[in-house]
């Protein structure tokens, strides 16, 4: 750790059970489908401000094609993904996603939106995993929660979206 900037987190990217792998940079590798990208085990502690990494070795270039589940940009990506109950009730969509990194680095929790004007007015929704991710279906297209899920909602009245990632 020295205190230089390595680049700014545009996303994060999950491995086959939808568990963190890692975060893309913001820094481009030239004329390339590569991205630039910090494994989850090479940063050394994850604050609301800052992520810390080992060394600037951490820094990896990684073909773009291998990032197939992300938040943002990947082939089966998170944000705006539709979350239903087993019942079929649609809950709302992705807008940001919850982990708790001291206990590994499962999703632990779903902020959803119901759309722009929804979220201005009425603000987004919080889905926290009670039982934790294991009773829940990621699938390419959409996340399936049980259906007490729909009980547990809750809806966040202090965040007023600006702009598109709010």
């Amino acid at each position: 750790m020295s205190g230089r900037s390595s680049g700014k987190v545009k996303d994060v990217w999950f491995d086959e059970f939808w568990r963190l792998s890692g975060v893309v940079l913001d820094t481009r590798v030239w004329l390339s489908k590569a991205v630039k990208a910090i494994k989850w085990d090479n940063i050394v502690s994850c604050g609301e401000d800052a992520l810390l990494i080992r060394d600037s070795g951490a820094v990896e270039t990684i073909d773009r094609n291998q990032l197939l589940r992300t938040f943002n940009g990947g082939v089966v990506r998170l944000k705006e993904m539709p979350v239903y109950t087993v019942a079929g009730i649609e809950l709302g969509k992705v807008a940001d996603v919850y982990f708790k990194d001291s206990e590994g680095t499962p999703l632990v929790g779903y902020e959803l939106t119901d759309g722009f004007l929804a979220d201005v007015f009425e603000g987004r929704r919080r889905l926290y995993l009670p039982d934790g991710p294991e009773n829940v279906i990621l699938g390419e297209d959409a996340i399936l929660v049980p259906a007490s899920c729909e009980r547990v909602l809750e809806r966040d009245h202090t965040r007023k979206v600006i702009g598109e990632d709010g």
